[in-house]
């Protein structure tokens, strides 16, 4: 009887600690996608999406979309490593914050200017000094 028990104890907390457990994932997916980490790849894939047709680009878009769920839930597993699910809990909540959802708003169009930044400044002070060493 004592060993059913503590089985049963066992099984109990394994369910309570798996429960917990996706609670943080899905708030760490949430987190992904308020924090604007996600909008920041389609920012990046804009050039290329600009090739295409607009037939292309919707159907596109459509599969991009049925994949992001294993992209997030990849992420969530390496974010999981470095914060506590009350980090982010906190984090959540900041943004959902006016501040925090102008940073969502934002962010897509910082990331698309930055890439901008970066190409030109790769091509015009980084390049020189590339080729000067690659001689």
């Amino acid at each position: 009887m004592k060993n059913l028990f503590i089985a049963a104890t066992m099984l109990l907390s394994v369910q309570f600690v798996s429960a917990q457990s996706a609670d943080f994932k899905k708030d760490v997916v949430n987190y992904i996608k308020l924090s604007g980490s996600a909008s920041q790849m389609t920012t990046v894939l804009e050039p290329l999406l600009d090739q295409m047709s607009a037939e292309d680009r919707t159907a596109f878009n459509k599969e991009l979309q049925e994949k992001l769920p294993s992209l997030y839930d990849k992420m969530a597993e390496s974010l999981m490593k470095f914060y506590t699910h009350e980090d982010i809990k906190k984090m959540n909540e900041f943004y959902n914050s006016p501040v925090g959802k102008k940073i969502q708003e934002t962010t897509p169009k910082i990331t698309k200017d930055l890439l901008q930044i970066g190409q030109s400044w790769g091509m015009s002070e980084l390049q020189p000094i590339i080729m000067k060493y690659m001689q």
